[in-house]
């Protein structure tokens, strides 16, 4: 699926409001590991239900497996329910962990200066990657830290590694709580009607 976003609309808005981008929100076949309790995907669904109610851009991401040969349609994982991106939402694909692995986030993500907020799945490779790669090039996102679904495995407890990436993206940008970014945003949108 592609879709065709106006950059134009997107430079406009972008500079008054926050970017949202949600990472990897689709089925994955590696799910059979235990995922990090329901609060955090639905604190993704808080995010974006507050973006959406306030008119803010929002970025989906996906990784998708290279394909085995050139001419193979590639395989797109479906979207998890209430997940699915909408008409003029940006979808970024890749296929290493970092959202930057994105040419096109990339380019986002320099126009905005580095500033966006990210929240997601897979937060132990693909949001803690991204949050690496940000702070190479300078940037400075903020990380929901209550919506990255992380996935445990035998050596780490799921709630261990949940503590741990918090910690660690922490170190890389800013965190905030899903509750403390959608009342900070509300308050600054309503300065500026």
């Amino acid at each position: 699926m592609s879709t065709v976003v106006d950059l134009f609309q997107f430079k406009r808005r972008a500079r008054v409001m926050p970017t949202l981008v949600l990472v990897d929100l689709h089925h994955d076949a590696s799910e059979l590991r235990a995922l990090s309790d329901d609060s955090a995907l639905e604190n993704c669904r808080s995010a974006l239900a507050h973006a959406r109610a306030n008119n803010f851009p929002v970025g989906f991401t996906r990784r998708i497996p290279p394909p085995a040969d050139p001419a193979a349609t590639p395989v797109y994982p479906r979207w998890i329910k209430g997940f699915e991106p909408g008409r003029y939402d940006m979808i970024f694909e890749r296929w290493r962990p970092s959202c930057y692995a994105s040419a096109e986030f990339a380019e986002m993500a320099n126009y905005l200066g580095g500033h966006y907020v990210l929240a997601g799945q897979f937060a132990e490779m693909s949001c803690l990657s991204t949050a690496i790669d940000a702070f190479h090039r300078d940037h400075r996102p903020t990380f929901l830290t209550d919506a990255l679904v992380t996935r445990g495995d035998d050596e780490l407890p799921t709630a261990s590694m949940q503590r741990a990436v918090n910690h660690l993206v922490s170190l890389y940008a800013d965190v905030e709580s899903t509750r403390s970014w959608a009342l900070t945003t509300a308050r600054r949108v309503r300065v500026r009607e």
